[in-house]
């Protein structure tokens, strides 16, 4: 597993993945890409939250883009432990806005049940571990004596969109090459990791209970990475509702060609507009 991440981790190091620190007035958002994200998938947005005037700072967690390498070995506390150091840069609280993307929104309850920002606003979050439930009992164990599952070994390879999907993720994932199916093929997922993503899931649902700022949900309907039917889960934990919005399309909410695109940049410029009466 660490050759194929070592050589994928080379296509991360170039200017659009770094970390964003963009200095501006209030509110300062702190946004958390997904799992397997870097900053640049935030980029389209962040534009036009800075091009607003406002402070936005997207990080890159540990184990992601050119440190993919070191990914088997993250933990929960890692990432929350990055997120942390980069909240005491920010000011005041008042006037921080957390926004998280997929598995980033796991991260954002967890940060935010502890700083209680302005708003959270959670995109298509992750919230909980989609295995059957025998596995996630056995996880502990399965950590300990096997090596992890292997996510590409029955994945049909001629399939149009999956071979868009890796490619625009990292350019070396070129599905034509024969050596790239085979090293695909062959990849586990060590089920610590797994163990630690469950748990990351499991925690955010009762750190939710100690939220009690305002929160907003935007989820796309025909999500088949995160289930549209997890948000409305989710939502029961918050001490007060969420607002919760639906809307066509799949689970890449913050991609400048998502149908839902221009309802998520609406929902984070009007809490700019707050900051600016």
């Amino acid at each position: 597993m660490s050759d194929l991440l070592v050589a994928l981790s080379k296509a991360f190091a170039t200017p659009e993945h770094a970390p964003l620190t963009w200095r501006g007035g209030q509110p300062t958002y702190l946004l958390i890409h997904g799992f397997l994200g870097t900053p640049a998938e935030w980029r389209p947005l962040a534009e036009q939250l800075h091009g607003r005037g406002a402070a936005v700072i997207a990080p890159l967690l540990p184990g992601f883009g050119e440190r993919l390498a070191e990914l088997p070995a993250m933990t929960l506390d890692s990432w929350l432990q990055h997120l942390e150091e980069i909240a005491l840069t920010i000011p005041d609280p008042r006037a921080l806005v957390i926004v998280g993307f997929s598995f980033g929104g796991t991260l954002a309850i967890h940060l935010a049940a502890r700083l209680q920002p302005a708003t959270l606003v959670l995109l298509a979050p992750f919230s909980r571990l989609p295995l059957p439930r025998i596995y996630q009992v056995l996880l502990p164990l399965l950590k300990r004596v096997s090596s992890g599952p292997q996510p590409f070994a029955r994945i049909n390879f001629e399939d149009p969109i999956l071979q868009e999907t890796l490619v625009r993720w990292n350019p070396l994932l070129d599905l034509q090459n024969p050596v790239i199916r085979a090293q695909l093929r062959s990849l586990r997922v060590p089920w610590r990791l797994v163990h630690q993503l469950g748990q990351a899931a499991a925690l955010a649902r009762k750190r939710a209970r100690a939220i009690s700022t305002r929160v907003i949900i935007v989820h796309g309907q025909n999500d088949s990475t995160v289930p549209v039917r997890d948000s409305y889960h989710l939502a029961k934990y918050f001490p007060t509702p969420p607002l919760i919005y639906t809307l066509k399309g799949d689970h890449q909410l913050i991609r400048p060609e998502h149908p839902a695109f221009p309802f998520v940049c609406q929902v984070l410029l009007e809490l700019q507009g707050e900051y600016q009466l």
